[in-house]
């Protein structure tokens, strides 16, 4: 039994080894305590502690309520001293309000495999998880439904300070468009930080759910996001930080860790994912939930994970290319595959330069502002909702690259519309340019790389065309 009792899941920063305080000490656990004390890249996490007896399964078909023994959202109920049956009541009554707000609740969302998109990218078998029917057309509904239900849990526990403390987001389009369906749901305030070019649509359905909608301008030169700075003023003058970043706010870890629990349930064995990055909540909590089935033994093998950016804005390949560099550095002698593919992946994950690669990634995780520097130079993209300056949860999935021989991806915009085409035509589902961006990965793989006619793909669908 570990150091944290018999709780399944506990709270340990992944950049300090910090662990979050007692619920009767700190309700809100959202950074480490240890955050902005050094350059160290601190994330608190959701870390599976003491394995379940067995793999949860149920027959209702909401997954906080199948997968809750799993979430950290239910020990903290515990915690509290609400119980199993106090964690539902809360659960259900949310998902309620949900339902009477977006007209859907929180559901386990289809895995289908399509042989004629498979045909089109060339590849043996793909499958496609659709989040595009998700409460607000988008998987974002997932993370965030997992911070605000810790909120319920502590509010009927009565923890909640008073007055009651303003949410708020930095986002573009599907994260501010699920925490203003959240936040009107559970009657709460919520503060929309978004760009001026926000989609119309996007700015109306906001303002029908009650939300501040906030525009901020990127001033000439400024580095790094406006929307993520103007968050961060928000949430240090006592703003509840209802954000898609781990290094915010890491309990949005919990509710995206569902989605990798769905789909082990659902298919368990792929060769390969493609996930968009932008943020990087989606790709962090993905591989986070996949790494718990594999501790668990309901996850066979980690697939290799492909973390798919545009070339509008790839901070994370940036990374990865200095991770690289950083791990030649130490073995000057030792013969690198000079272009990116599996064979360097595996070559990083190799017992003679595993240490080597370990190194660097501790290096550069303890320097975050040297090694991830904001974009310079952000463009355009059809793929808007993953052109981040920054990749917040990029130690994460750098760590989830190497250990599972996985790479990073850089689309041509050519791919990102050819992706969103094929899609749609081969699926029948409309979804949206941002939502097909894993399968513009695969376009651009295919063209760089050995076929994939013999491999079991997966790729993910995120956000409905609005």
């Amino acid at each position: 039994m570990g150091m944290f009792g018999n709780k399944p899941v506990h709270l340990l920063c992944e950049g300090c080894g910090e662990s979050a305080p007692p619920m009767r000490l700190a309700a809100y656990p959202f950074r480490c305590p240890r955050a902005g004390t050094d350059a160290r890249d601190h994330v608190l996490a959701p870390t599976l502690n003491v394995p379940v007896s067995e793999w949860p399964t149920s027959d209702n078909p909401n997954p906080f309520y199948t997968f809750r023994r799993l979430l950290h959202a239910h020990v903290a109920a515990l915690d509290l001293g609400m119980g199993d049956v106090g964690y539902c009541d809360v659960l259900d009554a949310l998902d309620n309000a949900v339902e009477q707000v977006d007209g859907r609740a929180f559901r386990t969302t289809p895995l289908e495999s399509y042989p004629t998109l498979a045909n089109a990218a060339r590849v043996g078998q793909l499958w496609v998880k659709n989040e595009t029917g998700n409460v607000s057309g988008s998987h974002k509904g997932r993370h965030l439904f997992g911070v605000l239900l810790h909120l319920e849990l502590v509010k009927h526990a009565g923890g909640e300070p008073r007055p009651q403390r303003v949410l708020a987001i930095a986002s573009c389009g599907n994260a501010a468009l699920a925490a203003a369906t959240l936040a009107r749901a559970a009657q709460r305030q919520l503060a929309v930080m978004v760009p001026p070019d926000a989609h119309p649509h996007v700015l109306e359905r906001l303002k029908e759910l009650g939300a501040t909608i906030h525009i901020c301008h990127r001033e000439p030169g400024q580095l790094g996001d406006p929307t993520f700075a103007a968050f961060l003023k928000a949430v240090g003058a006592g703003a509840v930080p209802f954000a898609c970043q781990g290094t915010e706010c890491g309990l949005t870890l919990d509710g995206g860790k569902t989605l990798a629990y769905e789909i082990v349930t659902q298919e368990s064995t792929f060769d390969r994912v493609f996930v968009q990055v932008g943020g990087g909540a989606l790709a962090s909590s993905l591989t986070r939930g996949f790494n718990d089935a594999r501790a668990l033994g309901v996850l066979p093998q980690m697939p290799r994970i492909m973390a798919v950016q545009t070339e509008s804005v790839a901070p994370l390949a940036a990374a990865y290319t200095t991770l690289v560099d950083l791990v030649r550095a130490q073995l000057p002698d030792h013969a690198f595959p000079t272009r990116a593919g599996d064979e360097l992946a595996d070559a990083l994950r190799s017992p003679s330069v595993q240490l080597a690669t370990q190194s660097a990634l501790y290096q550069m995780a303890s320097d975050r502002r040297r090694f991830f520097p904001p974009w310079p130079t952000p463009k355009s993209s059809a793929a808007h909702g993953i052109l981040d300056d920054e990749t917040y949860d990029i130690v994460a999935i750098l760590k989830a690259l190497v250990e599972s021989g996985g790479s990073p991806v850089v689309c041509p915009e050519q791919h990102v519309l050819q992706a969103q085409s094929l899609g749609q035509s081969h699926t029948g589902i409309q979804v949206d340019a941002t939502g097909t961006s894993g399968l513009a990965g695969l376009l651009t793989w295919g063209q760089v790389a050995p076929p994939l006619s013999s491999e079991k793909v997966l790729v993910l669908f995120t956000g409905a065309q609005r």
